[in-house]
């Protein structure tokens, strides 16, 4: 097999920025952030979004806000996203807003010791278990909240089928162009028939009102099925952790957990689990920092 080449995530928000966001999921997505903390614990704070992918959740902090707010991202493509984002909803910046955009790694030392205890709240939503050292990331992301900071992660659920997940993304991003397309759409034509199976059902069972196509196309938090699909499928490097590895870890290094938005469960290892979809997302976490006095 052909030497294993990183997915660009910065080319998948690249395309989903140019071609699928407007102000209708921008606020979907500022409502997500809602879901984390206040609006009240957004303003005049400094909001540091690592990893940050298009941008989506900076221009959020910023229109919440925020009267700092720095976001890096290792992926150049994704720096390239998130100036466009900048560009095509300017409008919706406030005026005199402090945004600092560049590439960088969270995994970079000089980085995070230029902006250790620099965040209010920092913030990283699907991202640390894509930098191939997920644990030393993590240690590195919590040294830069302040006292009596939040740190806000979504880190993948560890199931029985993450194994089986791990071996398909190493596969689509050894393949060419033309099979990872055709993954692409297959998935996506999977991931949507469950959607429009669900919504049916919903609707018959009178739980739900007559659906708008738009309704299966998009998904929590302003993104996209189909973007979503191909960011899942490439996701590579993954790692993930059951939800209550993740809180012991992050509260040893000096913080409590405040809430949790969400908490999946991981099924035993029946044959039929080790390949399904099932609890394989984000458990969400707020942390808190305890302060040191």
């Amino acid at each position: 097999m052909a030497k294993k080449t990183l997915f660009s995530f910065g080319k998948n928000w690249s395309n989903y920025t140019k071609k699928s966001l407007n102000e209708e999921k921008i606020n979907s997505a500022k409502q997500s952030l809602l879901n984390y903390l206040p609006q009240n614990e957004y303003q005049n704070k400094t909001f540091i979004d690592i990893g940050c992918g298009s941008g989506i959740f900076s221009l959020n902090a910023l229109i919440l806000g925020s009267k700092k707010v720095i976001s890096f991202d290792v992926d150049k493509n994704s720096i390239k996203a998130v100036k466009i984002l900048k560009n095509r909803f300017n409008n919706l910046i406030p005026p005199q807003s402090n945004w600092k955009i560049f590439q960088g790694s969270i995994l970079d030392d000089k980085l995070v010791d230029d902006l250790t205890e620099k965040g209010d709240i920092v913030y990283s939503w699907g991202v640390l278990h894509h930098t191939g050292n997920m644990w030393q990331a993590i240690e590195n992301a919590v040294k830069i909240v302040k006292p009596n900071g939040f740190f806000i992660i979504a880190i993948y659920n560890k199931t029985s089928s993450s194994e089986y997940w791990l071996r398909v993304k190493k596969f689509y991003n050894n393949s060419n162009k033309i099979i990872r397309i055709l993954l692409n759409y297959i998935f996506f034509f999977y991931v949507f028939s469950r959607r429009f199976g669900s919504y049916i059902k919903a609707v018959i069972l009178r739980k739900q009102k007559l659906f708008k196509l738009k309704d299966l196309l998009n998904v929590e938090r302003g993104m996209s099925v189909f973007y979503d699909v191909i960011d899942w499928i490439g996701g590579y490097p993954y790692e993930y952790a059951k939800f209550d590895e993740m809180k012991d870890f992050v509260e040893k290094l000096g913080f409590q957990l405040v809430k949790a938005p969400t908490k999946l469960k991981s099924p035993n290892k029946k044959i039929f689990n080790r390949f399904t979809f099932t609890y394989t997302g984000n458990n969400e976490f707020v942390f808190k920092k305890k302060d040191k006095n």
